[in-house]
């Protein structure tokens, strides 16, 4: 049992490694090449230093994700090895919760030991980065999650009730510590964790425990069933949805059809799980927090702008987020272990090429749908939250805008154009199911922005002034220039393997020129109008942007094709 364990243990620190080093990495690198960079600008850094505290929350809400996300692809390797091991169930649930809690509270220390040498003084846990308490609570947080996962596998409206409940009165909880005097008080620093707070989280991760033991237990067992009530439920809403009847005979599923169901469990349902719910909720704390900060009987009316920027603000940022974190979960979906080949199930298909593509693009594009779904029914929950809290003046400064050139139209095509360029590039990426090639993308989009820093930064001393202006054209132009001719190429190799039609091909190709015609069309206007010349970086921007929108539709079947057929 030992060695099963040490073997188990091995292999999920094994696959966590890369990805832990990643977070931390990203964690630790990012407010550092900030601060340098900001230092070779000559800009002061009295208001970071002064204001520490304002961004704890934003490191708590990014590093819970991004641990989070590192434990979950580290145990979906590991769970259907752990189902097999000769002993107890609790044995193995205790394991995975251990496992986890344990990663989880060494990278956060690791990270937190970083700032310390990096960034903080002697009095940062006293006076403005608590630790104890937030630690604390995210392994709380990890033993309910497992509790709730495992419970779930048998759904009961009574079930989903409760630990929908559960998890909203554990962040309210959460955010209280912060709130000592009252939500309309000024926030603080939860400094300490008191006897009663720490005897609290500790029977919530006990019963967590026992609770997901025995649900685990049931599952192993195979006795989770749901229960009558839901199962009504989920045959009344097929029946809707699909408009079959269920007393008909049930009728034998095509090919695809087949394939499309078993590729959305394998790997789709949870990524749209996982950002569409948990990016969801996420932001729905968030804006709850400022909602609670927010007094309405003092606000001015700017004020009531401001609150409906921040919510805006909030979800396209973790939008943005999201679109890397669903990527990453359906980016491995269709390899295996090390990557070494495609899924079997994939691979094996009894399926031509285009219709292996047709049918995952499909999944794709569903389950991108659904965690934006998820993000855009946070915000809008948030704003009617707001308009019952704080009156419907939130309402109008939501709404007066839209009939206005520029409203809050453009943030919505904003973060719709965003979530889809990064997600689907990165997965086209993914799919191809080699390493080396994760690992080129990555070296040369974050070495170019380095170089890009490097040389807007201390160009000007290193090189002429004529030189210097030569790189600088070259550089920016290259990106935009390689992605375009890319895209082209992209699409002639697919078309010619046959992986495209060819009235795709043309309507692609229309789509692109007809976006450089508006966008000409546009500038020339606007040069008109404002009595200046046309802004060529704007319109090469808007030709980058539209090439990158409709690369995935040739890149992900050139990336399925060369992962198919090693």
């Amino acid at each position: 049992m030992s060695s099963a364990f040490y073997m188990t243990t091995r292999n999920f620190c094994k696959r966590a490694r890369l990805g832990a080093l990643l977070a931390v990495g990203t964690l630790v690198l990012g407010p550092l090449i900030s601060r340098m960079i900001m230092r070779l600008q000559g800009l002061s850094l009295e208001h970071l230093e002064q204001n520490v505290f304002d961004y704890h929350f934003a490191y708590l809400g990014v590093s819970y994700i991004f641990f989070l996300g590192v434990c979950l692809q580290a145990l979906a390797g590991s769970e259907k090895f752990c189902l097999g091991l000769p002993v107890s169930s609790t044995s193995i649930a205790t394991w995975m919760m251990l496992s986890m809690v344990g990663l989880v509270v060494a990278l956060q220390l690791v990270t937190n030991g970083l700032y310390r040498v990096l960034f903080f003084d002697d009095r940062w846990l006293a006076d403005y980065w608590p630790l104890l308490g937030p630690l604390l609570f995210m392994v709380t947080l990890i033993l309910v999650g497992h509790a709730t996962y495992w419970s779930l596998h048998a759904p009961s409206l009574t079930k989903g009730a409760f630990w929908s409940a559960a998890i909203v009165a554990l962040f309210w909880w959460f955010i209280s510590r912060y709130f000592p005097n009252g939500y309309y008080q000024k926030i603080v620093p939860w400094r300490a964790v008191t006897l009663g707070e720490f005897i609290l989280m500790q029977l919530v991760g006990i019963a967590a425990w026992y609770q997901g033991t025995r649900a685990f237990a049931h599952v192993r067992n195979g006795t989770a069933l749901p229960s009558p009530q839901w199962e009504q439920i989920q045959v009344w809403c097929n029946g809707l949805l699909t408009g079959s009847v269920p007393e008909q005979p049930i009728v034998p599923l095509s090919r695809k059809v087949a394939l499309a169901r078993l590729h959305w469990r394998d790997s789709c349902q949870r990524a749209a799980l996982i950002t569409g719910v948990g990016f969801g909720l996420t932001i729905l704390v968030i804006n709850v927090l400022m909602m609670a900060r927010f007094d309405s009987a003092t606000a001015m009316q700017h004020d009531f702008r401001s609150l409906v920027e921040v919510f805006f603000a909030s979800s396209m940022m973790f939008g943005l987020i999201a679109s890397i974190i669903v990527a990453v979960l359906l980016g491995e979906g269709t390899t295996g272990a090390g990557r070494t080949e495609m899924q079997q199930f994939l691979a094996k298909a009894p399926l031509i090429d285009r219709d292996l593509n047709s049918t995952l693009f499909r999944n794709l594009l569903k389950t991108l749908g659904l965690a934006f779904l998820g993000i855009v029914s946070a915000l809008v929950l948030s704003l009617i939250v707001a308009g019952i809290w704080h009156g419907a003046d939130v309402f109008h400064f939501v709404l007066s805008p839209v009939n206005r050139i520029g409203g809050t139209g453009l943030p919505a095509i904003a973060l719709v154009i965003g979530f889809w360029v990064i997600a689907a590039n990165m997965i086209s990426v993914f799919w191809t199911g080699r390493s080396w090639f994760y690992i080129t993308a990555i070296g040369v989009f974050f070495g170019g922005i380095a170089l890009y820093v490097i040389l807007l930064s201390v160009g000007d001393r290193l090189f002429q002034q004529n030189i210097y202006r030569f790189l600088l054209i070259v550089l920016l132009l290259l990106p935009p220039l390689s992605i375009c001719v890319g895209t082209v190429a992209a699409y002639v190799v697919a078309w010619r393997r046959k992986l495209l039609s060819t009235k795709a091909s043309i309507v692609a190709l229309v789509v692109w020129l007809t976006s450089i015609a508006g966008t000409l069309v546009w500038a020339l206007e606007r040069s008109n109008y404002y009595q200046g010349g046309i802004r060529w970086s704007a319109f090469l921007f808007y030709l980058t942007l539209s090439a990158l929108v409709l690369a995935p539709f040739a890149t992900i079947p050139l990336a399925l094709s060369w992962n198919r057929h090693r």
